[in-house]
């Protein structure tokens, strides 16, 4: 509801961890486009293309709602200690000799995106993010990793 991370309850609270205790009265800060400091405005339009692009390649076919949380999740991911800190450095990180997304990994990242995809990605960037600050998304239907299905389901979109 409030699409604020974790992280920054966290720290506006000066909680020691995730732990919230039924009654307890929390302070919720303001939600900041792009989680870290830059506006849509701000982020150059190959970026933005290049996070439509990969909307494109991994949700079209999706709802809107859908295509927005997977640019949502590389967002996330440029405010986690645990990735790349640009759109580019985490669409394009390896994991081990594999690229973290498929579509670089298949080529379909090229494709033209959408206006839906390019829609999305500037939704994402102003700050929408409907997985509540996932750093992973997957397809159960598709997905053949076992290690993603290790992780917690925060949300099902679609």
């Amino acid at each position: 509801k409030h699409q604020v991370m974790l992280r920054e309850l966290m720290r506006v609270n000066s909680l020691s961890n995730s732990l919230i205790r039924p009654g307890e009265v929390l302070q919720i800060p303001e939600s900041l486009p792009y989680r870290s400091g830059l506006s849509r405005g701000d982020v150059p339009r190959d970026e933005l293309m290049l996070l439509a692009r990969l909307i494109h390649a991994e949700a079209r076919g999706e709802s809107f709602e859908g295509q927005v949380a997977v640019g949502a999740v590389i967002l996330n991911r440029i405010n986690s200690p645990y990735f790349p800190k640009t759109i580019p450095e985490v669409i394009l990180q390896k994991n081990s000799r594999v690229y973290q997304f498929s579509p670089v990994e298949d080529g379909s990242i090229n494709l033209e995106p959408d206006e839906k995809a390019v829609s999305a990605a500037e939704q994402a960037l102003s700050g929408k993010d409907p997985t509540g600050g996932a750093l992973f998304f997957y397809n159960p239907d598709i997905s053949k990793d076992t290690w993603i299905q290790t992780l917690p389901v925060v949300t099902k979109i679609g």
